[in-house]
């Protein structure tokens, strides 16, 4: 469909957007973009072919709660359509054969009907910080952030763009709850967002590796109130049917053709697109032709793509002047009467689709933190942190960590966590993951604890140095101890004369003592208290010589 920069200043007398966006770094696109395509608008507010009319400005649809999910046949049936495209390649039966009579130069090379199936990725990337307002999601990314997640996946996985034929692209699905838009900022007539204007749009971008990249923004748009992005309940369209029995999915799939085909015949913005920026499918939005069977607004379908029925809008031909099903097809009255100009830029010849469904875990806001003290026998308590995505629980793991490397400790899963030895002089830390309706999250360690101080304990004990004689002094040391003690208490003892049963001496507490009369006979011992935060422990000094008898003159 047409570009909304182009399409949205002639409709709504709107200033021209900005077309330069820049990307973030790592693995993000690069700077290189060009403007939204392909817009297929909702029309609730307006019951006119989309190739007339976009909805009134600034009205915003309604949604449901989100759930960061898909209907349970959601992914089942799109991938069974982009598998059924591939299969009927080369047929003259749908709407993707009218392609066919589109070309490119040099040498006016013509679109072949050859499509592939490249696969299905799903990602549970957690979604990044909201970049945008689209007045009723949780959760709206810009064109720039899906972008980036885009890549991610390719990176992941390994897929690739283009470097120089077309012929790839990717379709990015979003669960309820998260809308888009092109820009930064709330939805407004300058910012065209999922719940305003469009319901899908084709783009493409210069990837970090230079590889150009196609892809489809598939928001969900269901449940929706009938004609958001359906013709159903629009009295002057022709009823969309629904022959697989889900709304929900049939409508995307209905905008995935729409966007495929005007990316196959313009995937850039200058091949086949009009003045007015309208594309094959613009023309043909929402016009669904003569129906092969089934009850309008209900089962009905228009094409039978490898033995599966679909009701998929019609194409524009050039070769008919009109909107089709089908070469050589009938022509639909309701057709707008205008012919797509060649603007001499690339057409997809072949084309292989991915499908990327983007069902994000809880992405973490705000680290959970850790609070008591550092020390054995201690206890410490944990918060979650903040979190997006709708986490429904959390898991807590907490680990003993020596440097950088960190285990996780046996049986620690509470948000509470009594120290013990084994944490002594190392650092702890928490790590929690959430939960939430697509599963599990990475978990997100809080900032470490301070060094677990245990009570000290002596690896060198206290020492006694002098003459063991009535009269002189002896001296004490302190010994070595671990885990730095604050403070020391000493005591001198004196003990029988194998340096046992020994008592304290009466205001013996300094370093030093000068043996008295009391002492011949005895041998002494040093006993040092040592303390810390987290409590003291005692040590004994080995036993003194015996102090002789004092000699008599």
């Amino acid at each position: 469909m047409s570009g909304i920069a182009a399409r949205l200043t002639k409709l709504l007398v709107l200033a021209t957007l900005a077309l330069v966006v820049t990307a973030s770094g790592g693995n993000a696109a690069g700077p290189v973009r060009t403007r939204i395509l392909g817009v297929v608008p909702h029309l609730s507010h307006s019951s006119a072919p989309v190739g007339h009319a976009l909805p009134k400005a600034g009205a915003i649809r309604a949604v449901a709660p989100a759930t960061l999910t898909f209907d349970a046949n959601y992914e089942r049936l799109i991938n069974q359509y982009f598998k059924d495209v591939a299969a009927a390649s080369g047929r003259t039966d749908n709407v993707y054969s009218v392609a066919t009579q589109y070309f490119d130069n040099p040498g006016a090379v013509h679109i072949q009907y050859e499509s592939t199936f490249g696969g299905a990725a799903i990602s549970h990337d957690p979604l990044p910080p909201n970049g945008c307002d689209d007045g009723v999601d949780t959760y709206c990314l810009t064109d720039t952030q899906l972008q980036e997640e885009i890549q991610t996946v390719l990176t992941a996985k390994a897929w690739h763009g283009d470097t120089s034929a077309l012929n790839h692209m990717f379709f990015l699905m979003t669960p309820n709850g998260v809308g888009s838009c092109e820009f930064a900022g709330a939805a407004s007539n300058n910012n065209p967002c999922s719940t305003n204007f469009f319901c899908a749009y084709h783009n493409n971008f210069v990837d970090s590796s230079g590889e150009q990249v196609i892809y489809a923004n598939e928001p969900y748009m269901g449940p929706l109130p009938p004609g958001e992005c359906t013709a159903e309940g629009i009295p002057s369209l022709r009823d969309q049917g629904f022959p697989n029995n889900d709304v929900d999915a049939e409508t995307t799939i209905n905008t995935i053709s729409h966007e495929h085909n005007e990316a196959i015949t313009d995937p850039l913005g200058n091949a086949w697109i009009a003045a007015d920026t309208n594309e094959n499918g613009d023309l043909c939005a929402y016009i669904f032709g003569t129906q092969l069977g089934g009850t309008p607004g209900i089962d009905a379908y228009n094409q039978v793509i490898n033995g599966h029925r679909y009701d998929l809008q019609q194409e524009y031909s050039n070769t008919d002047s009109g909107c089709i099903q089908r070469p050589n097809g009938t022509v639909s009255a309701a057709n707008v009467k205008e012919q797509l100009p060649y603007n001499k830029g690339p057409v997809m010849h072949t084309n292989t689709t991915y499908a990327i469904y983007w069902l994000p875990t809880p992405g973490n806001t705000s680290l959970p933190v850790v609070t008591g003290s550092a020390l054995v026998h201690h206890t410490l308590t944990t918060s979650a942190g903040a979190w997006n995505g709708g986490a429904t629980g959390f898991h807590d793991q907490w680990q003993r960590c020596s440097g950088t490397s960190c285990v996780n400790i046996p049986g620690a899963t509470a948000t509470t966590y009594k120290l013990t030895a084994a944490d002594g002089g190392h650092i702890v830390r928490s790590s929690v993951s959430a939960t939430n309706v697509n599963g599990a999250s990475a978990p997100t360690a809080s900032a470490a604890t301070a060094v677990v101080i245990d009570v000290p304990a002596a690896t060198s004990l206290p020492h006694i140095s002098g003459r063991a004689r009535v009269g002189k002094k002896l001296s004490g040391s302190h010994g070595a101890w671990t885990y730095s003690p604050a403070s020391f208490n000493v005591q001198w003892l004196r003990c029988n004369a194998h340096g046992g049963h020994c008592s304290s001496i009466h205001h013996a507490t300094h370093s030093t003592y000068k043996l008295t009369k009391h002492d011949a006979g005895h041998r002494l011992r040093l006993r040092v208290t040592a303390a810390n935060a987290a409590g003291s422990t005692v040590a004994l000094s080995k036993p003194s010589a015996r102090v002789p008898a004092a000699k008599h003159h």
